[in-house]
Formats: C-alpha cells, structure tokens, sequence
C-alpha cells in the first residue's frame, strides 16, 4: 500500500504583495510594446505596389491609401474605363466624384468635361469649381439666351467616320443622332422610307449649306424634308421619285416642332463660339445645364448632342492620346429612348476614344432591366457604391454587381463619405473618401441648405443676374 504524498502547505500571503494583486488576477490588461505584441498579427497583409494613378482615399479596414483611377487600372485589373457612382442623395457621391474625378485628374493632366444638371443657388453645381479654377460656364437655357450645339455641327460627321481617326472607332453620325432624336420625338421608330428620305434632305442641305459658306441647322432639313426639291427623289429611280417626296412629311413636321418649340435655341442654329472652342481652350469643360427642364426632350437631346460631339471630336483627334473624362451625374436623363441608345453606343467606344464616362445614378431598382441605364450601369468596369437606403435598392445592387451575400447589410450601414469600391476583378473594399481643407471648400454642396456660399459662387451669381 503506497502512502500519499505529504502535501505542501499553501504560502503565506504577505500582506505588501496582496495589496498589489500579487495573488489574483488584474482586471486590466499589462502593458506590452510593439515587438512582443507582433505574435498577435499572425498574418501580415502584403501592401499593393502600384504607385500610378489618382488616389481616392483611405481604405476602411486596412487603412492604406487606395487608387481608384481607370486609366491606371486598365490591362493589369480591369478591361474598360468606365466608371458609375451609384448610391443615395446625400451620401458623399458628388463630392467624391467632384474631388477624385475632376480636380485629381485635372492635377493629373487629363481632360475633363462636365453635363452639370444639378441646380445650386440658381446655377449648376459645378459652376463655382470651374469659376475657381478658370473655365467658362457654358449655360444651356431653352428660348435662345444660351449656348448653342449644332444638331448638324460639322465637327460631328455625316456617319462618324474621321480623316485620320482610328479604324473602327466609329461614333454616332449626324444621321443616327437626327433619326434617334425624331423617334424620341414621335415616340414611334421610323420605318424605312422615313430613314431613306431623312438621309437624303440631309445630305442636300449639308452640300448646300457648305457651298453657302455656313453650317445646315434643323430647320433646313426641317424646310427639305416639308418642301423637298423635284430632284431629290431622283436617288430612289424612276418608278419611286416622285412618291419618295412625300416620305419626309411626318419626319419634317416633328423636325420643325423641335426647331421651333422644344428644342428652340438649343441645337438648332449654329454652335456657339465658346463651344466650338471648349476644348482647346481650358482642361476642364462645364456644361451648365441646370436651366433646362427635366420633362420633355430638351435635357436628354442636348445631353446626348454634346456626347456625341465630343465622341466625334475625340476621333477626330484620336492619334493624340489625349485622356478624357465625361462626368454625368444625373445618368438616368441620357439612359432613356433612342437617344439613350446613341449615347450608350458612343461610351462603348470609350478605350479607342480615350473617353472614361463617370455616370452617377441613385435608385437602381427603379430602372427596367433591360433599359439603357441598366445596360450603362452592368457595363462599368469601376463600381462605387456608396450608402442605400432602400432595401430593394441594396438587394438590386448586390444582385447586379455580383457581390457576396451580406453586402446588403453593409451598404444599407454605409456612413456618408464610405462607399464600397469594387475595380474589376478585384474583391471589393470599404474606402472612406479623404479630402484637403481646399477641397471641401471647392466641393461643398450644401450651400443652398446651410446658406453658406464661396464668395466665388456670390459673384457668378450677382454676375448671372445681371446679364
């Protein structure tokens, strides 16, 4: 039989030790340093080596320095340059899109030019940045006291082709665009000899305005199409000539509303100077069309006319390799109709032109599946999302893009300035929008609320008023 072992006596408790918790434990944790605590990162996250590119903030969890730049981004992670901000009202979009894709890449010597919607103390939104920063607003108003872009510039081509453009690079012409704007017009699609009599008025009044020494305008095709020469059948043969004059009748009718109502002093009289000139004489181009009504055709027409003259423009000057960038904030205005399908066109062209659109939308759920908007939208190649509050506007988005379950929950719990970026096929990540003391002064969108302006904005608007 084995004895047990003689067990020891506890310890004394001396009374110096326990009154400094020798003997139980700390309810606060000990002081450690740097060194020893590196045992707790048992995986150390590997920073990303890409310095070039337009930086965009810091990143949420992490906290690195992120780009979000689609120029610097394509070919290594993504296979296009398009951009949408999609996300509610109030949530940081404009001022992320003022800051990171305007004044960045302005910093950034690329081109950028602005379809400025969105009204503030009577002007657009962006009229106190380019004010600041040098550059014409150029102010779109329906009657004739504004700017004007040509329906029929010469710099936008018969069918978009361009001496000395890229082959293939083949924006909208002056033919699609009329024929899209006379559908949105008579809210029908034209049928054949409708096209056929349109192309033909629009090539004589081309001819004979260019040996007149001035640019055709709507109305002159409007006059052809309503009173067509005997001779402007000829083209059809002889057993159509005479019937093709009438083909042009409801076509020059809708024409001749536009020139004359709708569209009065928008595009139809010849580009204005200041317009023609846009792009040579400043980096940052602003179009003031925050006058225009959101109802009717005037907004989404002169909308999709300026994308298209720039798309023309760009091709014309494509050897160049000038970096441009088209910021729509109000995307849903150039998504709609036929119009909307020119302009949808046009961006797909966006790598041989150069062209990176930044679109801003707010409710996708809102928009039909198979719109252009929805189509806009699916074909981005950067995505920033910021806060949603509508849980079908969450569910859509994630449902959209692809994004892993849960995201709903994270994107309805976004702060303002947050947003979740996804860049191609990376995973996507939490950014938390940073900007300089100057630059929430120049992207500051609450004065019409708070009654706090730039003295900038005072002075464009006393100078608005007086003009």
């Amino acid at each position: 039989m084995q004895h047990p072992l003689p067990r020891c006596s506890a310890p004394k408790r001396r009374r110096g030790l326990d009154r400094f918790g020798w003997y139980e434990p700390r309810s606060e944790g000990a002081w450690t340093t740097t060194r020893q605590a590196e045992a707790w990162n048992v995986a150390t996250r590997r920073r990303r080596s890409r310095q070039d590119g337009v930086l965009a903030g810091l990143n949420t969890l992490t906290q690195e320095l992120e780009i979000v730049d689609a120029f610097a981004a394509y070919g290594s992670e993504t296979s296009g340059i398009n951009i949408v901000v999609i996300g509610d009202i109030g949530r940081g979009k404009s001022s992320w899109i003022k800051t990171v894709c305007v004044l960045r890449q302005l910093v950034a010597n690329r081109q950028v030019v602005i379809l400025d919607k969105k009204p503030q103390a009577g002007l657009g939104e962006y009229t106190p940045l380019a004010h600041t920063l040098g550059a014409q607003s150029i102010r779109f108003r329906v009657g004739g006291h504004g700017a004007c872009l040509n329906l029929l510039d010469p710099a936008i081509s018969a069918r978009g082709d361009h001496r000395g453009g890229i082959d293939g690079v083949v924006p909208a012409g002056q033919e699609a665009l009329v024929i899209a704007v006379l559908t949105d017009a008579m809210a029908r699609e034209l049928d054949e000899k409708e096209k056929a009599a349109v192309g033909a008025a629009l090539s004589a009044v081309t001819t004979q305005a260019r040996q007149a020494g001035r640019d055709p305008v709507i109305r002159d095709l409007a006059l052809r199409l309503l009173d067509p020469n005997p001779e402007d059948g000829n083209g059809f043969g002889p057993r159509w000539s005479e019937r093709a004059l009438e083909w042009g009748l409801e076509p020059g009718l809708a024409l001749l509303r536009l020139a004359e109502r709708d569209l009065r002093g928008l595009v139809d009289a010849p580009t204005s100077p200041a317009v023609r000139t846009a792009l040579e004489s400043h980096p940052l181009v602003h179009f003031d069309l925050s006058a225009l009504p959101t109802e009717g055709p005037a907004l989404r027409v002169v909308m999709t006319t300026a994308n298209t003259w720039l798309a023309n423009k760009l091709a014309a000057r494509s050897s160049h390799y000038q970096q441009t960038i088209l910021v729509v904030e109000e995307g849903w205005h150039v998504a709609a109709g036929s119009t909307g399908e020119v302009f949808r066109g046009n961006v797909k062209l966006s790598r041989g032109l150069g062209l990176s659109t930044i679109a801003a939308f707010h409710h996708p759920a809102d928009q039909p599946s198979d719109s252009p908007a929805r189509a806009l939208m699916s074909e981005a190649s950067i995505v920033v999302l910021f806060g949603q509050s509508r849980a079908d506007d969450a569910t859509e988005t994630v449902r959209l893009y692809r994004l892993p379950a849960g995201t709903e929950d994270t994107l309805v719990r976004l702060g303002r300035g947050q947003c979740l970026v996804k860049i191609g096929t990376r995973d996507p990540f939490l950014l938390t929008h940073i900007r300089s003391p100057q630059e929430m002064l120049l992207t500051d969108t609450d004065a019409a609320i708070t009654g706090r302006h730039t003295p900038d904005h005072a002075t464009t608007a006393a100078e608005e008023a007086a003009s």
